[in-house]
Formats: C-alpha cells, structure tokens, sequence
C-alpha cells in the first residue's frame, strides 16, 4: 500500500497542476523534477509497472493531446514507426497479451506521452528556457548530493527509499580505486550521460543570455555555477565514453558556431584524416586483449573496451539468425562470459531485429540532417541557430555514445525529450516570434471597485 501511494504522488501532483496551471507547467514543474531527481527503477506493484515518471507523465501527456492541435511532421512519423515495430516485434515472439499489451503501455509513457509533452512545450521559446532551467539546475542538484555518494559509496537517491521498495541489484563499481557514482540513475555510465546532455542545454542557455542571476556573495553566474557542478558530476561517474562523446559534441558545436564555417568544416576535416588512421590503430592494439583473461597487464579500461569488442562478434551472428523481429525482451539467449549488451545497436536488433534498429537510427541521424538546413542560414546568435547547434551536439554525443553502452531509463526519456525538441523547432516556422506561453484561462469576474482610497 505504501508503495502504491508513494509511486502515485507525481501523478496526482502532475494532475493538479494540470487542473490549476496547464499540463505545460505541469511538465516543468512536476515531470522534469521527478524524471532527473528520484530513481526510476522503483515501479507501481500493479499490471504495467509504472514508475515515478510514468505516473506523472500520464496526466501532462493526455491533457496535451486533448488540448492541443497537432502539427505533423518527420520525427513524429519515425517514433511511431519504431513504436509499431517494437510491439509487433514482441507480438511475434511473446504473443499479443504477453508481448504486445505490456511493451504498448511501457512504450506509452517512456516514448509516446513524453514525445508529445515535450514537443508541446519547446514550441513556446519562453517555455523552452524554463524547460532547461528545470534541467540545469536539477542535474547541479544531483552532482551535489553526488559529492557523498563518490566520497562515502553510499547513494543518497535509493537511501531514501530502502525499507519501503525492494533493494535494487548492487551495481557498485570501482575504477582507478576511486567508486564511479551513479546518482538516481541506475548506472555511472547514465548518470555521464546524462550530464553530458545537461552540459549541452546549460551551454546553450549561457549563450542565449536566458539566465544572468548572480548568487549574492558569489563572484559567479548561477548558469556558470551550474556549469560546473554538472562537469564535477560527470567527473565523478568516471565514465570514458560520455566524456569522448561530449568532446565530438563540442567539435561540432564549435564548428557550428564558428565565423568562417567553411574553414571550420574544412579543418574539421583535415584534422579527422590525419588523426583517424593512428587512432584507429592504437584502438584496435588497445581492445586486442582478451577480457576473461586475468593477465595483470591490463587495466580496467582496457578490460571493457575489449569486452566491447568481443560482444559485438558474439551477437552478430544472432541478430543474423533472427534479423525481421528479434528475440524479444529477456528472450535473448545466454552467451558464455557476456553479462550485458554495452552497445544499443546490438541490444535493439537483437532484440527487436534490423527494422527497429534502422528507425532508432533514422531518429538520431534524420535531424542531424535537417538541423543544419534551418540553422545555417541564420545568424550564429540567433536564438533558433543556438538551439539547432546545441541539438546537433546532443546527436552527435548520444551516436557515439550508443555504440559502448545501451541506454538506461533517464538517458533514454531524456533522448525522447530532445526529439520533441527538435521535432518543435523544425516544425515551428515562427519559432522566434512565438514568446507567448500558454496560459491557463482566467475568471472574467470584474471587481466591484476600481480604487480603493487609504
């Protein structure tokens, strides 16, 4: 019982504000919060399994469809098509009552209802900010109480739950004798994700000069501030692939915004050739060891990175043997010495088979076409500009991050947000004009006195 009513707080809170103020603040001010600062891996004892998010996601996202006019365009195709593929996918091998009912309702609040809200919500420039204040400033909360988590080894976010829910399974992690945090996120490898996609929005929000507030005795910017709180974060998750995928991040950004995006490209390109071939090289000596070999000589970073490798080889040859629709979820069969699929593109086609792979990737590559179409004629300060190029690194970030690690709960919500983003500012002509946010409607009651005299 008390679980149940814990779980259904946001819910009923998100309903609230819905009633109240609108299913968009409700998104700002219930949703954001709960996604990135209470754990998600605590679910709902009843049929579907619904978490924190999903509780409170389910109020905001039908308001939204009841409410407001639909505009379609690419990205809303390409999510649906992929959600189709994965329930007929598990339809296939599990049968409709026990593969499509339950991947259908996980899917509705993890994909569909997010995908909507947000793309609700960044239609409205005003919004958008606010939207990345809430992310911002949520993320610099959760490296903070991070702080004790790496020096102690103790997690504040499932602490305060442990009585009430089930322990969660122990995913403790050491690297260079230090413990990788992994906050309310499951994994330190999510938790470098996720900041990695905040240090994106924050970046974008300094150069929009959308947060200028000082602390009073600090000699520092609040966005400034938050900055680096979510750069220590990502320190602590001590998380190699998010921080290579924030540095190709960065290079496209720069690129991006460079005065001369001609030389910058050409650089870029320059740069990519001459390093490409020796980096390619040392990577392949470096991941030539193999993992289930305790030899002493390797480090820890080695021993994954050639795990990676190895991973990839073993499970080729089963997406092959079933590549229309996969295996299904935890349908996929045991290989000896593999304990996870560190790579979504493996993790998707096997368990869902080619077709869902090629719309998940058509997700993350289709915008990275289309954003440059509408952003480069503009002006680099321009505000629709600012936030095309701070997309663009996101993509570009998560395409590399997904091939050493497959994505958690938060990092993958955050990824359906991002498309709502893009899909709001490509299907928004007048993205820049548009400054008047929804509003809830008011009594027209007028007062029966105009002045009141002291």
């Amino acid at each position: 019982m008390i679980q149940t009513l814990i779980i259904a707080m946001p819910g009923v809170a998100a309903l609230i504000v819905c009633i109240r103020r609108g299913p968009e603040r409700a998104f700002l001010d219930v949703y954001l919060p709960v996604l990135l600062l209470l754990p998600q891996s605590y679910f709902w004892p009843i049929s579907g399994q619904l978490s924190f998010s999903d509780t409170a996601i389910l109020p905001i996202g039908l308001f939204i469809l009841y409410r407001s006019k639909w505009h379609w365009n690419t990205i809303d195709l390409l999510i649906i098509a992929y959600m189709a593929i994965t329930i007929i996918a598990e339809g296939m091998n599990k049968g409709y009552k026990l593969g499509s009912q339950n991947i259908a309702s996980h899917e509705l609040c993890s994909i569909l209802l997010p995908y909507v809200a947000a793309k609700r919500v960044f239609q409205f420039p005003s919004l958008a900010v606010e939207a990345g204040k809430r992310i911002v400033l949520s993320l610099a909360i959760v490296s903070i109480l991070s702080v004790y988590e790496f020096r102690m080894g103790s997690d504040l976010f499932t602490r305060m739950f442990a009585g009430i829910f089930p322990p969660l399974g122990n995913t403790v992690v050491f690297r260079s004798g230090f413990m990788r945090t992994q906050g309310p996120y499951g994994h330190a490898i999510a938790l470098g994700i996720v900041m990695a996609i905040g240090f994106r929005v924050a970046r974008w929000l300094e150069w929009t000069g959308s947060w200028k507030n000082h602390f009073r005795f600090l000699p520092i910017s609040t966005i400034r501030l938050c900055e680096l709180w979510i750069v220590a974060g990502s320190i602590m998750s001590l998380s190699v692939g998010p921080w290579l995928g924030t540095l190709c991040g960065v290079a496209i950004v720069s690129v991006c915004r460079a005065r001369n995006r001609r030389l910058a490209i050409a650089s870029l390109i320059v740069a990519v050739i001459l390093v490409a071939g020796p980096i390619n090289s040392r990577f392949e000596k470096f991941i030539s060891a193999d993992p289930q070999i305790k030899t002493g000589t390797i480090d820890q970073l080695q021993e994954d990175s050639a795990y990676r490798s190895q991973m990839i080889q073993l499970y080729i040859p089963l997406i092959e043997e079933r590549p229309n629709w996969g295996w299904g979820i935890n349908e996929v069969p045991a290989l000896s010495g593999i304990t996870s699929i560190d790579n979504d593109y493996i993790l998707t086609a096997v368990v869902f088979g080619v077709y869902a792979l090629l719309f998940k990737v058509a997700l993350l590559v289709w915008p990275l076409v289309r954003l440059p179409i509408i952003s480069f004629p503009l002006r680099p300060d321009d505000p629709r500009a600012s936030a095309a190029f701070s997309l663009m690194g996101i993509y570009v970030l998560l395409l590399f991050v997904l091939g050493t690690v497959s994505f958690g709960s938060t990092d993958g919500l955050l990824f359906i947000l991002i498309s709502g983003w893009s899909a709001a500012l490509l299907g928004t002509p007048g993205y820049k004009v548009r400054e008047v946010e929804p509003t809830v409607l008011q009594p027209t009651t007028k007062l029966a006195f105009k002045r009141v005299m002291v």
